[in-house]
């Protein structure tokens, strides 16, 4: 007859010994965590061992297939967070982050890490070429596209890559074929809501030339003069003000984007550690009153940034779909996707070329009308 284990339960001594052991063993490790988990670290760079303080990234992209390089040494994949890199361990410097994959456009910055302080950053890679998904009158009963002249092939397709199959009919008969309903709603939004062709530096020049100089503020409306364009996204606004583009922040303080925020220090210090142009910015914020400086501590932080326009006049502009911390512009020679974050430069990427092109964002969903093809914009690679 087999007899099961018996198991006895730990004598009370033997317990209260395990007991204050591991709070020994705690306490013993205590000064180590805090002193480790607050950014100190033991150098034996040199002959004699030393105490160096160090910082951390923490890096969101928006593509899971990059990779991502800090000062040319690439970074290990993360295993706990998706779309997003903890870099630990990295000296109080400049460092350059780097995030790249194939068929994707190049996201890169340089930025400061302070000592016991994580700087956050978010990258965003567009496809190196345009991904477009066509939309015609007509298509077949299996809903493919439908166009009547090969020439679409070297008008659109020989810079942009179609997500569907489409076929060109050599035969303008139509029987077969059954209405897109959906070219009809795109069509309208382009008959109804699109912007005019000009830029809004001509419409500016146009307002001046019929009234005059204003001599109220620009946000003010004035009997007669078109009030400046706005658009939100929760607490983000996008507006446009003497033919340049700006994002403002209008929610509270403790809520504003990181990106929007830097380390108090000297004009000089501002500029070496994230551009001439912020240092030029935070100094005019510091002097203004409708756009003040918010003090956080060791923090400044402006409410408003002017967005890169490539020296080009905008068109159009819209939040990128799903996003309040990118902005989609329309410029001269393309569509662009730009971000607000100003630190070191604005990342810009050339999301559709064309010169002879409308925009109209509907939905977080973006339509473009090349000539007189209509088309939505696909913001990743499509992989079968």
């Amino acid at each position: 007859m087999t007899h099961e284990p018996q198991i006895q339960i730990l004598p009370q001594k033997h317990r209260s010994i395990f007991f204050w052991f591991l709070v020994a063993v705690f306490l013993i490790a205590l000064p180590s965590l805090i002193f480790y988990t607050t950014g100190y670290r033991l150098s034996f760079e040199n002959e004699e061992t030393s105490i160096v303080t160090t910082g951390g990234m923490y890096v969101t992209t928006d593509n899971l297939e990059v990779d991502v390089y800090l000062n040319e040494g690439q970074v290990e994949r993360p295993r706990l967070f998706r779309s997003a890199y903890y870099i630990q361990n990295i000296t109080a410097d400049q460092h350059r982050i780097v995030v790249q994959s194939s068929g994707y456009q190049t996201w890169a910055k340089v930025l400061p890490v302070d000592s016991r302080v994580v700087t956050e950053v978010s990258a965003f890679n567009l496809p190196e070429r345009a991904q477009i998904r066509p939309i015609t009158l007509y298509e077949t009963a299996t809903g493919t596209s439908v166009y009547f002249s090969n020439k679409i092939i070297d008008k659109v397709f020989a810079q942009a890559t179609s997500t569907e199959t489409f076929y060109y009919s050599t035969s303008t008969a139509t029987i077969t074929l059954q209405i897109n309903s959906e070219f009809l709603f795109v069509e309208s939004l382009f008959g109804t809501t699109s912007t005019s062709t000009k830029s809004i530096f001509s419409r500016l020049l146009d307002e001046v030339g019929k009234f005059g100089f204003a001599t109220t503020t620009p946000e003010k409306e004035t009997a007669g003069i078109t009030p400046i364009q706005r658009t939100l996204r929760g607490d983000m606004e996008l507006f446009d003000e003497e033919g340049e583009l700006y994002a403002k922040w209008l929610g509270s303080s403790a809520a504003i984007p990181y990106y929007f925020c830097i380390s108090s220090s000297s004009v000089a210090s501002t500029s070496q550690r994230y551009g001439e142009h912020v240092a030029a910015a935070v100094e005019t914020a510091r002097q203004s009153t409708s756009t003040p400086l918010l003090i956080d501590n060791n923090r400044v932080c402006r409410t408003q940034v002017k967005l890169d326009r490539l020296r080009q006049d905008v068109f159009y502009y819209h939040f990128f779909p799903n996003s309040s911390d990118l902005v989609l512009m329309q410029l001269q020679d393309g569509i662009y996707v730009t971000e607000i974050d100003d630190r070191a430069w604005q990342n810009t990427q050339l999301l559709y070329p064309g010169t002879d092109i409308k925009t109209i964002v509907e939905n977080d969903v973006i339509y473009i009308k090349d000539g007189e093809y209509y088309f939505q914009i696909v913001t990743q690679i499509e992989t079968n």
